[in-house]
């Protein structure tokens, strides 16, 4: 909601920085002109020196705004409670048509000049700085919905690359058996280990994620093996058609001879029963 006066609009009516130490923040102010008229404004503040606002004075054209940029500069010190005394001036006037921002003096906005000045007065708020955004996954576990931070999920993967190749820390056994922890609700806890003499081995329970890609790795895995076994039955084919092709040729061989050698013992014989 913004500031209302009879000539500008000054958005919002209270400046708020997000308070971060060693840090420059800046707020901006739009400033609305709803009327026929022209006006110009000057931006004052009680704290000069520790605030700077660009531009600190200009014209606003009828039926239109501007933004000004009200800067914090770098704090070294905390205030008790965040609490801020300083305050904002924003005053406006009416001016001729065709005015321009260099045109503008200090004695227009004087009130013992007889200028009729308008006075829209801001108070400064220091507020907490927003948390920043942790990136969140979704895990369906049954009917449930989970909201996992990504950070957490990149652990815990790392920790069951561990229990899967035999080596498991104890902080991996602390996040899985975590009361409340994100992870303690994906995988189970009264499950999660399981004792078998003096080694503990720990077995764990895949997410979705990991399931698909363990699914798409069998599936690449099956898919090989399938082509390969067609590859190999392919080549015991030719290698039967070789060999019956083999095996004709040579009964063919075998036959002629049996015909040439049963026709030349008929010719030996008759010969000899001539004789």
């Amino acid at each position: 909601m913004a500031a209302s006066g009879d000539l500008l609009d000054v958005d919002p009516p209270e400046i708020q920085f997000p308070f971060v130490l060693n840090k420059q923040i800046s707020c901006p102010l739009r400033l609305t002109n709803r009327t026929s008229s022209t006006v110009a404004f000057k931006v004052k503040t009680t704290s000069p020196r520790k605030y700077c606002v660009r531009p600190n004075n200009g014209v606003v054209p009828p039926r239109s705004d501007c933004t000004v940029l009200v800067t914090m500069q770098a704090q070294t010190v905390a205030p008790p409670d965040l609490q801020c005394k300083d305050k904002f001036l924003v005053q406006s006037v009416v001016v001729s048509t065709g005015l321009s921002a260099k045109d503008i003096t200090s004695q227009m906005f004087m009130k013992e000049g007889g200028n009729a000045v308008e006075e829209v007065k801001l108070k400064v708020a220091y507020v907490m700085p927003p948390e920043p955004p942790s990136e969140i996954a979704e895990v369906h576990e049954g009917s449930e919905r989970i909201l996992v931070p990504m950070q957490r999920i990149v652990n815990d993967v790392r920790s069951t690359s561990e229990l899967s190749s035999g080596s498991v820390s104890l902080r991996s056994a602390e996040l899985g058996t975590e009361v409340g922890s994100p992870v303690g609700r994906i995988v189970k806890s009264d499950e999660f280990f399981k004792a078998a003499g003096p080694d503990m081995e720990t077995k764990t329970y895949a997410r979705p994620a990991e399931q698909s890609h363990q699914l798409l790795a069998l599936i690449a895995k099956l898919t090989e093996e399938k082509n390969s076994a067609l590859e190999q039955n392919r080549k015991l084919r030719d290698e039967l058609e070789l060999v019956r092709h083999e095996v004709s040729k040579q009964q063919g061989d075998f036959s002629l001879i049996l015909v040439l050698v049963v026709g030349l013992l008929s010719i030996i014989l008759g010969y000899l029963v001539k004789k």
